[in-house]
């Protein structure tokens, strides 16, 4: 047995077609209906009905892998998978013969085929959240002598602008290759009202490297 909430939209659209087909059902015979239809475990609220009603015509627009599914997938960035799409067909020289390209068609190639999204492992670290748990309370007493304007945290991030990401499109787990770690460290600063954001600060290797022609920061209006 199963709720309403589990009913895949091909049962949904069936549902708005029984309703349609007997426009003066009464609504207890129509929950009869879709209890003993679907094997509901309970009783369809006045709401659920309603709101499956109200999209017959979302139903009806699907292809036989939306309806298959139970709720439709929101294609968070079509404009990317158009872009995409438009890549594949330059690749392929088609043309005039390129096809229209539905919205979401990116997934429903990746299923058709079996891909998927895949993480590669490797290398991983953690930070002490013990210590920062004991040290945490000793902190928030020390502060509290300061107004909010003035306590300020800064913490550093890399740009592994050289790295290969760790997630790809395959039919099954790939073993990861060694990351190449050029990187470049940025510092951000910020007070706690947000009254006062630093620009943000590159911490460089040389005092004078060879990419700025052997200057330094200060000669070249950089802040080091």
């Amino acid at each position: 047995m199963k709720s309403s909430s589990s009913l895949g939209n091909d049962q949904k659209l069936k549902f708005c077609h029984h309703k349609a087909a007997n426009p003066f059902i009464k609504q207890s015979a129509l929950e009869n209906w879709a209890m003993q239809e679907f094997k509901l475990s309970k009783v369809p609220t006045q709401g659920t009905i309603s709101n499956i009603l109200a999209k017959r015509q979302q139903y009806e627009s699907m292809d036989s892998t939306e309806l298959t599914s139970k709720r439709q997938r929101v294609v968070k960035h079509p404009e990317l998978d158009n872009e995409k799409a438009r890549q594949f067909a330059r690749k392929l020289e088609l043309g005039e013969r390129t096809p229209e390209f539905s919205n979401g068609w990116l997934a429903k190639f990746n299923i058709r085929h079996g891909f998927k999204a895949q993480k590669s492992y490797g290398e991983s670290g953690s930070a002490d959240l013990d210590a920062i748990d004991r040290n945490m309370p000793t902190i928030k007493e020390k502060l509290q002598s300061y107004s909010l304007q003035d306590i300020h945290n800064m913490d550093e991030t890399g740009l592994f602008y050289h790295m290969a990401p760790d997630r790809t499109i395959a039919r099954r787990q790939i073993e990861d290759s060694k990351k190449d770690k050029t990187r470049l460290t940025f510092v951000f600063a910020a007070n706690e009202d947000g009254s006062h954001k630093m620009e943000p600060l590159i911490i460089g290797h040389a005092q004078k490297p060879r990419a700025f022609n052997r200057k330094s920061g200060e000669q070249v209006a950089l802040l080091i």
